[in-house]
């Protein structure tokens, strides 16, 4: 008790470097539980299955010779070929119809946004996806069975109980036989609604299914479904791969161009299908943010605890001097950082709990915060511990470790303002906090990059709807009366619903010359002759649409696939075939973007057909809503389960580079935290400088030196310090944003100008910090420094 009263008494004797210690450490400990905590979720995803290491989806690689596109879907037969396959344990498939609306009739109620996925019989040996009510057994034995999650559940019937409750899919009434409990936000495999896979089998076959391949188990040419398997322990993903290839090969008659792989379920939330790992980079990036945050704070405490050495050698001799034993006073000093810390640790949890909301929201994530985390206090208790040993042993030991005698004498001050531990300390900080700078800079940069990329067509003002089927029947007079509306600029009716980000491609195409080693896959896109106009996609050769029957033999395609089609000037009457349909190229659009930034423009073919699609209307600033309005009146004519919603275009392309933005946010606020902490331990460096040396001060000012030699004289070594971090940083932060910007296909080329702003930024900061502190010695009166000598 005694101990803890003398350590009590000496922080408070200090009290502003207590406050310092105290400031630095709780920051910094929040934030890094706060990271940690994001870590933590996104490495966690798909590990709640059991066997999770065993778990797998299967890609297909497409054209691998020619490094062709990887997806994430596979054929129907493939969960066949893998279950045949050895060391194989289970297969197991899911197709899914996603913002489907689901009604019920009987309260009036319709849901939007619903993910229906239908699943093989196996699908819940698999997956541990528990059931809280109803049962498993009969699910399967009728395809309008359902099984709903708990939140679908109070939408759909509130407080009813939903069990034996029916709602409607379409035409279709569904019967709830079951309730699941709702799916974890770290499962990468998401749903609502689950039916029997015998449902989506029946309507494969009743919409005439795919060419020549009437049912899902033949249909060898769909890559709809996302096929899962189970391995045997110590199994070889690459020979499970070679196998269903080689059966896919042969169920195709040897006529196949795709590969398929094996990908660890674990990994795929962080680990994009063609290996791409900038979400696994980002995750180890905020990993050592969370440390170096950390070890941030624990130097400060080590710079302050050494610069006062001197200060508290006479402290410490006396008490030798009087019977203390070294061990005794390492103990004491090792009990004050204790105290420190544990003051600190309470600060940081009550921080933690005011910003968890605010942070949850910036990361998009619903982050739980809770103290019967058990998880959550091991990654506390390692950080307190290591941060603890790193901050405390070499203070303590160092101070512990005077001799009393020259202490006495004043002998020891040469040896105890030794610095150069604390330099590079110093460094060390500034070291990190500058490379967070630049890169949040970087990061920036590319983020302004994207937002003003030419895209390739004209996005502003441009509103994209789906209208309820009966609607189509009657497009001509909806044009009409669109067109007709002045609020309205154009009108066109398009299968793309995305612009942004658009996937829909085959290898269903043909044209004179081309080898059968060549399987190209291509996008597809369905427009009438509004769409390129409504667009702005400027032509490089030909003409558009002519809205006539002969324009179901004709075809625009864009740039690249008149390269990868090794067609040469000019394009126009060149012959091609679309799948089995034959026709003639009627014009050439410049390349445009219709996928993220990531990925270079690849190969696409328009074609005509009327029928459902995507409803593109454009309008202006001042006139977008009377044009909303026209088009919910017309929307209302007709009868939908769905209610009447639309999506700008440039809301499209904002949401499409969410993750991005949230970087980037978070990497300002890193490196905001990392320089206030950095410049806070500074600030109580430049004190302690100013104070150890204010009867040096005073001579300087008597002998007549200006203030700006005294602000110079006490500010240019920690200047020195920042400058010699900003050489260290500055290739550590090129690696990282080289790393980073590799993941875009397009991006904004490193400048020398990025990294002298963020060095200028950091120079300036420790300036300021440094100078408040040199020039208020400065300008202090030399008479009071000197009354005592």
């Amino acid at each position: 008790m005694n101990r803890l009263k003398t350590v009590l008494r000496s922080l408070t004797k200090k009290k502003f470097y207590t406050v310092v210690n105290i400031l630095g450490l709780s920051i910094s400990l929040a934030t890094s539980i706060l990271i940690i905590l994001w870590v933590q979720d996104e490495g966690s995803f798909d590990k709640f299955h059991p066997d999770y290491e065993q778990l797998y989806t299967v890609n297909s690689h497409l054209n691998p010779e020619t490094n062709g596109s990887i997806w994430t879907s596979s054929p129907g037969p493939i969960a066949r070929f893998a279950q045949n396959a050895p060391q194989v344990e289970l297969a197991t498939r899911v197709s899914q119809d996603n913002y489907s609306t689901v009604v019920n009739d009987a309260l009036k109620r319709p849901v939007t946004g619903i993910k229906i996925s239908y699943v093989d019989s196996n699908f819940f040996d698999m997956f541990n996806f528990p059931l809280l009510e109803g049962s498993l057994v009969h699910f399967q034995t009728n395809p309008t069975n359902a099984l709903i999650t708990e939140s679908t559940a109070e939408k759909l019937f509130s407080s009813q109980q939903a069990i034996g409750k029916t709602f409607r899919y379409g035409e279709d009434l569904f019967a709830v036989v079951g309730i699941l409990k709702d799916v974890p936000a770290n499962s990468s495999i998401q749903f609502d609604v689950v039916a029997p896979l015998g449902y989506h089998a029946q309507r494969f076959t009743k919409w005439g299914g795919n060419g020549q391949w009437k049912t899902i188990d033949e249909d060898l040419g769909n890559y709809s479904f996302q096929t899962y398997i189970k391995a045997q322990p110590n199994n070889d993903p690459l020979a499970i791969g070679k196998s269903i290839t080689a059966s896919y090969t042969e169920a195709r008659n040897g006529e196949n161009s795709t590969a398929f792989m094996l990908a660890p379920l674990e990994i795929v939330h962080l680990i994009a299908a063609d290996g791409n790992k900038a979400g696994l980079w980002m995750v180890q990036i905020f990993g050592a943010i969370a440390a170096l945050l950390l070890i941030i704070g624990a130097v400060n405490y080590v710079n302050l605890s050494t610069a006062r050495a001197i200060d508290r050698a006479k402290e410490v001799s006396i008490r030798k001097v009087i019977g203390a034993s070294r061990s005794a006073l390492f103990m004491q000093f090792v009990l004050e950082t204790v105290v420190v810390f544990v003051l600190s640790l309470l600060i940081a949890l009550g921080l933690i709990f005011l910003l968890a909301p605010g942070y949850s929201e910036i990361a998009q994530k619903s982050l739980h915060y809770s103290l019967s985390n058990g998880a959550l206090w091991k990654y506390i208790g390692a950080a307190v511990f290591v941060t603890l040993c790193l901050s405390s042993i070499y203070p303590a030991l160092q101070l512990s470790a005077f001799n009393p005698v020259e202490s006495l004498k004043g002998k020891t001050t040469r040896r105890i303002s030794s610095n150069t531990l604390r330099k590079v300390l110093v460094v060390f900080q500034f070291t990190i906090a500058v490379t967070l700078m630049v890169c949040t800079l970087v990061i920036r940069n590319q983020l302004e990059f994207i937002r003003q990329i030419n895209l390739g067509y004209d996005k502003d003002h441009v509103l994209t709807l789906g209208l309820p089927g009966e609607a189509y029947n009657h497009m001509d007079a909806i044009r009409a009366e669109l067109t007709s509306n002045p609020a309205i600029q154009g009108v066109s009716l398009s299968g793309i619903w995305n612009l942004i980000d658009y996937f829909h491609s085959t290898s269903d195409i043909e044209w004179p010359g081309k080898s059968k080693d060549n399987p190209l896959v291509v996008s597809q896109a369905t427009i009438d002759k509004d769409f390129l106009p409504l667009m702005d996609i400027p032509f490089l050769e030909g003409s558009n649409f002519s809205g006539l029957p002969a324009d179901s033999s004709h075809y625009i395609i864009n740039e690249t696939l008149a390269k990868e089609m090794g067609l040469k000037p000019p394009y126009v009457g060149a012959q091609m075939s679309f799948h089995n349909v034959p026709g003639q190229i009627i014009g050439v659009v410049e390349d445009f973007h219709f996928k993220s930034v990531r990925e270079k423009i690849g190969p696409m073919v328009f074609w005509t057909r009327w029928g459902a699609g995507t409803l593109y209307v454009k309008t202006t600033t001042a006139q977008a809503q009377q044009a909303i309005n026209a088009l919910e009146a017309i929307y209302n004519r007709y009868p939908s389960d769905t209610p009447f919603s639309y999506t700008f275009i440039d809301a499209q392309f904002d949401n499409l580079y969410k993750a991005e933005k949230r970087t980037g946010l978070l990497f300002n606020i890193f490196s905001g935290i990392a320089i206030f902490i950095s410049a806070l331990g500074l600030f109580a460096l430049a004190t302690h400088a100013a104070q150890t040396r204010i009867k040096e001060i005073g001579i300087r000012k008597v002998l007549g030196a200006s203030i700006f030699s005294i602000v110079r004289l006490l500010g240019k070594n920690f200047v020195l310090l920042v400058c010699i971090a900003i050489l260290i940083a500055c290739p550590i932060a090129l690696y990282l944003m080289q790393q980073w910007l590799a993941n875009f296909a397009y991006k904004v080329e490193l400048s020398a100008l990025t990294f002298i702003l963020g060095s200028l930024i950091a120079i300036v900061i420790a300036i300021l910090t440094v100078s408040y502190q040199a020039i208020k010695a400065a300008v202090a009166n030399p008479v009071e420094s000197l009354r005592d000598e």
